[in-house]
């Protein structure tokens, strides 16, 4: 039976918590407490005593010293304040080798994209207005011209991510009648994105046909109503094999074209620049192929294999795209200017470039193995002589990823920088590098602890090194390495 704490035990230690008008005398504290700051710096104050309350009741061993509470409390409020002052978000160095790695923010911006959104944030822009009338003129509308183009699409519209491009499209399309989606499409996309979740949202009744593994042509024609809107989905993350069938987009718009049905087609990625000029097998479609099969409503990511940042971009013909633009739901899913700005500088590399575009995800993807394999050994050369003695370091051959949902199966050969040690220590190391500023993500399996330089821009490898020396700092006072 777990033993209780007397109770006379916990009113003692309750005592000995300090006052919040103690706090505030503290001469540490009191100089922040004055003018508009001085509200939520109480709120801080208020939060970090309740939780000293609450680590007190449930402590087995006798409590500090009042005046070890009240140093305690202190330094803890200081670090709360100072956390806040700071960035919210740490810079990350991504040496998973994972390109489109969503939990690191997915696709990094080419500097020209970055440029403009930051040109655009500090000044004023005719985000809304039309210079040459005087009158308020469309959000974004060159911007999604040159989407469009890309895409060899009549018209395109931007919205703030792909779900919201694809709930809108479906309301649209559907004006909350039958959708009919295949049951190997009713997918799950990372967090909490649920494909039947959403299509509840847009007061649709979804109809699942076919199977988990085989849903054919007539499957869908037997569903097909008056009235009656198709949905397919680009399955993202996973692959069924085996006893499969799937009927090709092209033959579901005609089928739809046939039946009066519109179709509207989530595309995922989004890629408009050829994968097998990156080195990527074929199998995955481009944009320009999805738009050309006669879909009525083609959605896609921007922050994907596009290699923009994060928005939906919807596809169609003038008619449908212009009836999005006046639905009510439009305004909640616009996207701000520094978005539009970064977009636009992503879609006129494209339309500048004559091959592949200078965009890091495509350069990422693209990076051949002898570029890869300098790039590890000039990494080893500057830690090698830093290393704990008992780590040894070597390039090794190993596997990347695309990420982002696209080519869930393919493997990209790459270099990695290996170290091998003491489990412990490597693990610890491991730890170390997370908690860094800038921090740095490697892999760590049973072969040790890795980084793939694919995922490493040439200008970080000195930070690479940097943090590998930091956390064998932390590493060497921990273990005495």
């Amino acid at each position: 039976m777990k033993a209780r704490v007397p109770m006379t035990d916990i009113q003692d230690r309750m005592r000995r918590i300090p006052q919040v008008s103690t706090i505030l005398d503290d001469s540490r504290i009191a100089p922040l407490m004055v003018g508009r700051q001085g509200a939520w710096m109480t709120r801080l104050i208020q939060e970090t005593l309740a939780e000293l309350r609450v680590t007190l009741r449930a402590a087995k061993s006798s409590a500090s010293s009042r005046e070890d509470l009240l140093e305690g409390a202190v330094s803890a409020i200081l670090e709360r304040r100072e956390g806040l002052l700071g960035p919210s978000w740490t810079r990350v160095l991504n040496g998973t080798g994972v390109v489109v790695h969503t939990n690191l923010g997915r696709s990094c911006f080419p500097p020209e994209a970055a440029e403009a959104a930051h040109t655009v944030a500090l000044h004023n822009s005719d985000l809304e207005f039309d210079l040459e009338t005087g009158t308020r003129g469309h959000r974004g509308r060159l911007i999604e011209e040159k989407a469009a183009l890309l895409a060899g699409a009549p018209d395109a519209l931007i919205v703030n991510n792909n779900a919201a491009a694809v709930w809108l499209a479906v309301r649209y399309a559907s004006q909350g009648g039958r959708v009919l989606l295949s049951r190997g499409e009713v997918v799950a996309i990372g967090g909490s994105f649920r494909m039947h979740e959403i299509l509840a949202e847009t007061g649709c009744e979804l109809v699942e046909i076919g199977t988990t593994n085989r849903t054919s042509l007539q499957d869908y024609v037997d569903a097909m109503q008056p009235g009656t809107t198709v949905l397919k989905v680009h399955r993202s993350n996973f692959v069924v094999e085996g006893f499969t069938e799937e009927v090709a987009l092209s033959d579901l718009a005609e089928a739809c074209r046939q039946h009066d049905c519109p179709l509207v087609y989530d595309a995922g990625s989004g890629a408009i620049y050829p994968y097998e000029d990156l080195g990527l097998p074929a199998g995955e479609r481009l944009l320009t192929e999805d738009v050309a099969t006669g879909a009525h409503l083609v959605t896609c990511s921007g922050d994907k294999l596009l290699g923009g940042c994060q928005a939906g971009i919807i596809f169609g013909s003038q008619e449908m795209i212009t009836g999005l633009r006046k639905h009510p739901m439009r305004r909640a899913f616009r996207v701000d200017k520094t978005t539009l700005a970064a977009l636009d500088a992503v879609m006129s590399l494209y339309l500048a470039s004559d091959g592949q575009p200078d965009i890091p995800t495509l350069n990422q993807l693209g990076m051949g193995l002898d570029d890869l394999a300098d790039r590890a050994r000039r990494l080893q050369a500057i830690l090698a002589e830093k290393a704990p003695d008992s780590w040894q370091g070597s390039v090794v051959s190993g596997q990347s990823s695309v990420g982002g949902g696209s080519f869930s199966t393919t493997s990209i050969e790459s270099r990695l920088l290996l170290w091998d040690g003491p489990k412990a220590e490597l693990e610890a190391c491991h730890q170390y590098l997370r908690l860094g500023n800038p921090a740095l993500v490697g892999r760590m399996n049973q072969d040790g602890l890795a980084v793939d330089v694919r995922t490493i821009s040439e200008e970080e490898i000195n930070l690479v090194a940097e943090a590998f020396v930091a956390a064998w700092a932390r590493l060497k006072s921990s273990f005495g390495v």
